[in-house]
């Protein structure tokens, strides 16, 4: 049985999370590799009724067999054959199937970003980090054929893996994903383009929220002014940066209040916060509750 993923051991002292964290293997097949298709069905570790998870590395699922249903960052989605689901690394989600089967593409940012030096193509794909956005993309049986063969043939590359063969994959790793780019345009509607310094905040933001909470932090990357930055993150994100960047926060305070069972003020430290009492005001304004109050609230 090979071995899919590698759980992230805990640190003395860290409470047990009720979420389990999952790290790529990327030395699965001996050498570095930032790639891997797999067939799900009788794999141990890919659970399809065990504790919810979350990924650090990107999915692809397309499902061929099963029924029942993923939670998928907070959004409940029908599994059934010809579905495809796509997962962002930090999105908390648990599968809740029966006789679940399919093909699964997993892949690091790493993989895209240091081929093709651009930091931002990921985020300019519509499935992937789109906090509250459609996450799933319903294929007619021609469209899941193909998507299959695209996926059997990569994970015929890896079995049998050449020198040259992480080119080969990511030549078919840019295609496919260009591809459900195009299809999730046909069925779910084209996103709107944003313009590249908007994605770039969008990018910077993602990587460091935790330790820049200011417009200025960000600003200051992207070398432009503060009021510039604001002006086009109002022009093409609809709000402040201070406003992207606060609500990143809030989304991460919530999957950990939920998903974790770290007190509020260890949350709040992890996100860069050093006084308790301001992050417990700095969550009541982003949500209406305390952290306390949203976590009775939560689901278990």
């Amino acid at each position: 049985m090979l071995v899919l993923f590698v759980d992230r051991m805990k640190t003395p002292g860290e409470h047990a999370p009720r979420i389990r964290p999952i790290e790529f293997h990327r030395t699965k097949y001996g050498r570095e590799l930032l790639i891997d298709v797999i067939r799900t069905a009788g794999v141990k570790s890919f659970e399809t009724h065990g504790a919810p998870h979350v990924l650090s590395f990107y999915e692809i699922f397309l499902a061929t067999r099963g029924r029942g249903t993923l939670v998928l960052d907070g959004r409940t989605y029908a599994v059934r054959p010809g579905e495809v689901f796509f997962t962002s690394p930090g999105q908390p989600r648990q599968w809740l199937v029966r006789n679940l089967d399919g093909l699964c593409l997993f892949f690091t940012a790493d993989f895209v970003e240091e081929f093709f030096k651009d930091p931002l193509f990921l985020f300019t794909l519509p499935y992937f980090h789109r906090d509250g956005g459609d996450l799933h993309l319903s294929l007619r049986p021609e469209g899941a054929r193909m998507l299959g063969g695209r996926l059997r043939a990569m994970q015929r590359e890896i079995h049998r893996l050449r020198a040259d063969s992480p080119h080969a994959l990511r030549a078919a790793l840019y295609e496919t994903l260009i591809q459900l780019s195009r299809a999730y345009g046909d069925r779910v509607g084209e996103p709107p383009r944003e313009n590249a310094t908007a994605l770039r905040l969008r990018s910077l933001i993602e990587r460091h929220f935790r330790e820049h909470h200011r417009p200025a932090d960000y600003a200051r990357r992207l070398r432009i002014t503060v009021g510039h930055l604001n002006h086009l993150s109002r022009r093409h994100l609809g709000r402040t940066a201070g406003a992207v960047i606060r609500e990143r926060l809030a989304l991460e305070a919530k999957r950990q209040l939920v998903h974790t069972e770290a007190s509020a003020a260890e949350v709040g430290y992890a996100l860069g916060f050093k006084d308790p009492a301001y992050f417990a005001r700095f969550f009541r304004r982003a949500t209406g509750r305390s952290p306390t109050a949203f976590r009775a609230r939560s689901p278990a």
